[in-house]
């Protein structure tokens, strides 16, 4: 409840105090909306252009190649996360702003930009522009120009590369050119690398949801063609990126599966003539059965140690790359497991060589990428051990049989025993070389076109104009305008010399102040009224019930005088609307215009202007019940300052004037004082004696802080009765 109540304090207190400078809030909110009105027409909009494309699936795509389940070379695996990066990678945008001559703008002889339908185009060779200015480009005819470069002048014909200030380019003519010959295009050109900063800070990516590899691409541009374009040729380069990455890794592939090819052709043909020779140096025409047998016999013996041979090869080569902390080849491994987990790898590595093209190595997305690269290494290293012994005992099992076949071949003519040592060796190397076509056939069906790694969902497309948003301007305007006029006020309030606070006051005098009147009507000379419901009337009617209490259990002859340190505090206001109040109440009251130096009770209270009053009764010329004049408020008299004189100070300070008030208190319950300001004139200090109360006005904006060490003067000394402060706002 009481958290309630302070609140509505507050918001009152700021009410009172802002509500008063209404004109100048007014003022600054309508220049500011005047300013966000012009903003809006001259601003261009900022459209967002999306578009959308799926990441492929690992499984999926094995399932569509069941044909290749034995080659996962070109299946690396994707992260949705490091893809979004890639995206946003400084690489990809610079060929992608090239291909758009993102860096550079035509404009014609007018100074508008041309756009797409410039009839010329600037490429450059190599690497982006590294010029930086504006390039003058006059068309010949249709197969030559003029360029013209600060004092240097090129002639060129259309499409051949040159060399110049700008670099090593060429320019190309459009479908338009027929229309611009004679004319002249200017191009001008920007940093390359502030344009590629810019692409890539517009450029956003978010993964739609974390089930499905979607992810959607946002970018803001001003030009809405020029977001799409930029777009769709993002998409397009990032899916012929992807592309020829994977080709790179079966190109390789291939390259060393045609290097053995080679040495195999070569040592198979070698073998080969070595038979015909045999045979023509010894003359064999045919081999008995028994040596076939055992030839037979010794040609799978001797082949399936050279695949033990062969396997023990490949381990050994597996774990030398290990040790290296390279990816080894997967060609030749029999075994399945080992071959899963070297193509994990090979496809981790891949996928790390790729993230570290466009991220440094400290990011976090190579944390769970080294973790299985690690993992992955291990396990290989234990199954290559196993597979080792497996082949080892293998291996001696058959030597021994080996033995065996060569012990009873020894038996043999040593000519058919040379023989048949050729002829299995040649077989040796059909195999291999058999092996080794069937591999490459495999890998060379890995440049399927149809096996994408990303399809786009969604092509560049526009959706809304994200800048400027009227109502977010407006309001924005309009939130400013107070800030800063509330700001204003404050920093005049907090910097001036002016009381602005109640608590300025309270901390310099140590002393509360009664009541604060805080809203006051626009004609000073208005009166309120027994009905009155105003803010204004509340506040009078609380400073009626602190007077009352003031002046404890007395209900007649009160006398209360209000005064202020100089002219201009209001003083003659809360002394007429207090009176006004207590007549409200029901109270008989008089108030008594003393203040003789600055009058303003006859017009104030419509009064006629030869009305006697205090110095007509003070030079004996009206009597007591003369000056006494009544007002059109119930229960409310006025005496009134009377005739201007020259020496009312002398007055006031008569006998006389004591008499008048002690009739007064015999008549009235109230009698309010209206005195001269006790800092101009010390007048109220000659009837300070008979008055039971003294409100002491200050008011904000006008009385000074300097001017506080009056009032606590007047507190110290104590010559006026129970002193309190009014502050007037």
């Amino acid at each position: 409840m009481n958290s309630q109540v302070k609140s509505q304090n507050v918001l009152t207190i700021i009410l009172l105090r802002y509500l008063p400078k209404w004109p100048l809030f007014l003022a600054s909110i309508i220049i500011a909306l005047l300013i966000a009105f012009t903003y809006l027409k001259i601003v261009s909009p900022v459209y967002e252009i999306k578009a959308s494309l799926v990441i492929a699936d690992k499984d999926k795509v094995e399932k569509q190649k069941a044909a290749l389940d034995e080659i996962d070379l070109a299946n690396t695996s994707k992260k949705v996360e490091i893809e979004m990066e890639v995206l946003k990678s400084r690489p990809l945008i610079a060929r992608v702003i090239t291909d758009i001559n993102a860096w550079c703008t035509y404009h014609d002889s007018s100074n508008e930009e041309l756009g797409n339908t410039s009839p010329i185009s600037y490429k450059p060779i190599n690497s982006l522009p590294i010029y930086q200015g504006t390039a003058h480009v006059k068309i010949l005819d249709t197969n030559n120009i003029e360029l013209v470069l600060g004092e240097n002048t090129i002639k060129v014909p259309f499409n051949i590369p040159f060399k110049s200030t700008l670099g090593s380019g060429m320019i190309q003519r459009t479908k338009t050119i027929k229309k611009y010959v004679g004319a002249t295009i200017s191009i001008n050109f920007d940093n390359a690398e502030e344009i590629i900063t810019r692409y890539q800070s517009n450029l956003e990516t978010r993964l739609v949801d974390k089930l499905a590899p979607i992810i959607e691409i946002s970018y803001k541009d001003q030009n809405p063609q020029r977001g799409k374009d930029f777009l769709n040729y993002l998409i397009a380069e990032y899916k012929n990126n992807s592309t020829d990455e994977k080709n790179k890794l079966i190109k390789n592939t291939l390259a060393f599966i045609d290097e053995r090819l080679g040495l195999l052709s070569g040592e198979l043909t070698s073998v080969e003539k070595n038979i015909e020779g045999y045979k023509s140096s010894n003359g064999l025409t045919d081999i008995s059965a028994e040596s076939n047998i055992y030839l037979q016999n010794m040609q799978s013996n001797d082949g399936k140690l050279n695949e033990v041979n062969l396997q023990l090869q490949v381990i050994d080569g597996i774990e030398e790359a290990i040790k290296k902390n390279s990816v080894p080849a997967s060609i030749g491994i029999e075994d399945k497991g080992l071959a899963n987990l070297i193509d994990q790898l090979s496809a981790l590595q891949l996928e790390r060589n790729k993230l570290l093209a466009t991220t440094p190595e400290s990011n976090y997305l190579f944390d769970p990428i080294n973790e299985q690269i690690e993992t992955t290494s291990a396990a290989i290293k234990e199954n290559t051990k196993n597979i080792r012994l497996s082949l080892l005992n293998m291996k001696s099992s058959l030597q021994n049989v080996n033995t065996r076949v060569e012990s009873a071949i020894k038996s043999l003519p040593g000519q058919e025993r040379g023989y048949i040592s050729i002829k299995r060796q040649q077989g040796i190397k059909e195999n291999l070389y058999t092996y080794l076509l069937q591999k490459r056939e495999e890998v060379a069906l890995s440049y399927a076109p149809t096996l994408a790694s990303a399809n786009i969902i969604e092509m560049a497309y526009v959706k809304a104009v994200v800048w400027p948003k009227k109502p977010f301007v407006y309001a924005l305007a309009l939130i400013i305008a107070l800030v800063i006029t509330a700001s204003i006020i404050i920093i005049k309030e907090i910097w001036g010399n002016n009381i602005s606070f109640p608590a300025e006051v309270e901390d310099a005098l140590a002393k509360p102040i009664l009541s604060e009147i805080t809203t006051a009507p626009k004609n000073a000379k208005s009166l309120l009224q027994h009905s009155d419901s105003s803010a204004l009337s509340q506040q009078f009617r609380r400073l009626r019930t602190e007077i009352a209490y003031l002046h404890g259990n007395r209900e007649k002859g009160r006398i209360t005088v209000v005064t202020s340190g100089k002219h201009g505090e209001g003083k003659s206001f809360i002394a007429t609307h207090l009176a006004t109040s207590l007549a409200s109440s029901g109270r008989k009251t008089i108030i008594v215009e003393l203040n003789l130096q600055t009058p303003c009770f006859i017009e104030l209270f419509e009064l006629p202007k030869a009305s006697p009053g205090v110095t007509n009764f003070l030079n004996m010329k009206a009597s007591k019940k003369e000056i006494i004049q009544h007002t059109k408020i119930n229960n409310l008299d006025v005496l009134s300052a009377g005739e201007t004189i020259n020496n009312p100070s002398e007055l006031i300070e008569s006998k006389a004037i004591m008499d008048l008030l002690s009739h007064l208190t015999t008549i009235y319950e109230d009698i309010i004082i209206d005195t001269p300001p006790i800092g101009v004139y010390t007048d109220a200090y000659a009837f300070a004696g008979q008055a039971e109360l003294t409100l002491f006005v200050i008011r904000k904006d006008i009385t000074k802080k300097s001017e506080l060490s009056l009032v606590g003067k007047l507190f110290n000394e104590d010559r006026l009765p129970k002193l309190n402060l009014i502050l007037n706002g």
